[in-house]
C-alpha cells in the first residue's frame, strides 16, 4: 500500500509542479488574459494542494479542498463557457477540473 501512496504522490506532483510553473511564468510573460492576482492565487492554491500530497499534515482534506476551490472554479469556467458558446475545447482546463476532484477523493480514501 505504501508503494501506491508514493506513486500517487508522484503522479499528483507531476500535475501540480508544472501548474505552479506555468502560473509563475504567467506572472512575467502574458500568456493569457489572466490577471496577476489570479496567477498569484493559482500559485498559492496549487502549492497548498501539492503540500497536502507531500506532507502528512492535520486537516489535510480540508486544506486541500479549500485550496482547490479557486483553480477548480476558474478552470471549469474557462472550459465550459467557450465549449458552450464557441464550441471550443480546452484540454488543459478539462485536465484541471478532473485532477483536482480526483486528488480530493484520493486524500479522502487514504485517511
Amino acid at each position: 500500500m505504501k508503494t501506491i501512496q508514493v506513486f500517487v504522490a508522484v503522479l499528483f506532483s507531476l500535475f501540480f509542479i508544472p501548474a505552479i510553473g506555468v502560473h509563475v511564468y504567467g506572472l512575467f510573460v502574458p500568456i493569457t488574459q489572466e490577471s496577476t492576482a489570479s496567477h498569484i492565487i493559482h500559485i498559492l492554491s496549487y502549492s497548498v494542494c501539492l503540500i497536502t500530497f507531500l506532507r502528512p499534515i492535520s486537516y489535510r482534506l480540508l486544506l486541500y479542498s479549500l485550496a482547490a476551490i479557486y483553480p477548480f472554479m476558474f478552470h471549469a469556467n474557462c472550459f465550459f463557457i467557450p465549449l458552450l458558446q464557441q464550441n471550443k475545447f480546452n484540454a488543459v482546463c478539462l485536465l484541471v477540473i478532473v485532477m483536482l476532484p480526483l486528488g480530493g477523493l484520493w486524500i479522502y480514501k487514504s485517511r
